[in-house]
């Protein structure tokens, strides 16, 4: 067998249900370029942070050492950072920190060979916000989680349907992604909380939307420079709702919408109604990326944009909750234990039952430089794996 087709059959081949091959290897490629792009911004922003008095804050963590027996023999204090802050208290982005973390995001890859089925059981994903690896592994956590929230909803409540809405507002600088984003995540609250949405009716609050789920999106227009932030919203209506004077038309929804954010003009929203039951295809534009790397990667782009546009793309979504539940739905999530996304299980991201007894094998990929692929460097066969 020669060299090249050697290679060829050592490397990773991961097919989903439909035979598509899953991208591993063109994530992973984003992830070591945009790794790039935030060592630029650390090396670049170093004068600007230390006017601000930018300093790693630690914290005293005390850890017992316990013996096989379980008692204490000895405590042990160490000083552990808590991340970056400025001298008003005011975390900043660590971004040499996110630059090596993402560098390494998914170079490791353990998978069970199960029926010429790969199913991954090991990786070690960064979890930095931004990154593509794991934007993806969340956009499929989303999904799954979701898509059982709604499968419960549509079991417990059979009188509830769906809405999927679209909210958005005008692009907006680079510059004012920060203040545009607190000002949507402020209407957003406005917004389920209006008398619109909650009238009060013979003195007690009637809540029209029964239960939610709310995902931020931010797109990136190169051609104006612009970013384009916007919400995708499931929401839980009685199925009287569409007959009755609850109705909302789009215009009604636009308006309400404008009020909430407090705009000084009239708002693209896009309302649809959920027509059959079980169908999935809203929940997965729900559960979209928070924002495309193709966009913000794009070759056509500069290096003084691209730095640009992630140091303030990453700078406004810092610590804020891209996706969430309301009302039943939050209900619901909270009675399946369904974790905050940041949180979340990104290496099991479906309810399939993994036995490693089962495999045929146990195989191991690595990230190849080299080759710039995912290379096989072990594998355990099913009697190893029995034995």
């Amino acid at each position: 067998m020669n060299i090249k087709k050697c290679q060829e059959e050592n490397i990773l081949k991961d097919l989903n249900k439909k035979g598509k091959q899953r991208d591993w290897r063109g994530k992973k490629l984003s992830s070591l370029d945009l790794s790039g792009v935030y060592k630029n911004i650390a090396n670049k922003i170093k004068p600007e942070y230390r006017e601000r008095g930018v300093h790693i804050r630690y914290k005293k963590i005390r850890r017992e050492v316990k013996d096989d027996k379980g008692n204490v023999i000895d405590v042990i204090v160490t000083n552990e950072s808590r991340g970056l802050y400025d001298k008003n208290g005011k975390r900043v982005v660590n971004y040499g920190k996110r630059a090596d973390n993402m560098k390494f995001c998914g170079s490791d890859l353990k998978f069970a060979d199960i029926n010429d089925k790969l199913k991954l059981l090991k990786a070690n994903f960064c979890r930095v916000s931004l990154c593509p690896m794991c934007q993806w592994r969340k956009s499929l956590r989303v999904f799954f989680d979701t898509s059982k929230v709604i499968s419960e909803v549509e079991k417990r409540h059979k009188n509830l349907k769906h809405i999927f809405l679209t909210l958005t507002v005008k692009n907006c600088t680079l510059e004012d992604l920060d203040k545009t984003l607190n000002n949507i995540f402020g209407a957003w609250d406005n917004f389920m909380h209006s008398r619109t949405l909650r009238p009060k009716i013979k003195g007690e609050i009637k809540n029209i939307v029964k239960g939610w789920f709310r995902a931020l999106e931010v797109e990136y227009d190169s051609e104006t420079n612009t970013f384009h932030p916007h919400f995708h919203a499931i929401l839980n209506v009685d199925k009287k709702y569409f007959k009755g004077t609850d109705y909302l038309t789009t215009t009604e929804w636009v308006q309400l919408w404008r009020k909430s954010a407090k705009l000084d003009y009239d708002p693209i929203c896009w309302v649809e109604r959920v027509k059959n039951k079980g169908n999935r295809k809203d929940i997965m534009e729900v559960a979209k990326y928070t924002y495309k790397d193709a966009e913000i990667l794009h070759k056509k782009l500069s290096d003084d944009t691209k730095d640009d546009v992630v140091k303030y793309l990453s700078g406004a979504l810092h610590q804020r909750r891209l996706y969430a539940y309301g009302g039943v739905m939050k209900e619901i999530a909270a009675e399946l234990k369904i974790k905050d996304i940041d949180n979340a299980n990104l290496v099991k991201v479906d309810d399939d039952k993994i036995d490693p007894s089962l495999a045929n094998a146990i195989l191991s990929y690595r990230w190849n430089m080299g080759v710039s692929n995912y290379v096989l460097v072990k594998e355990i066969k099913s009697a190893e794996v029995n034995s």
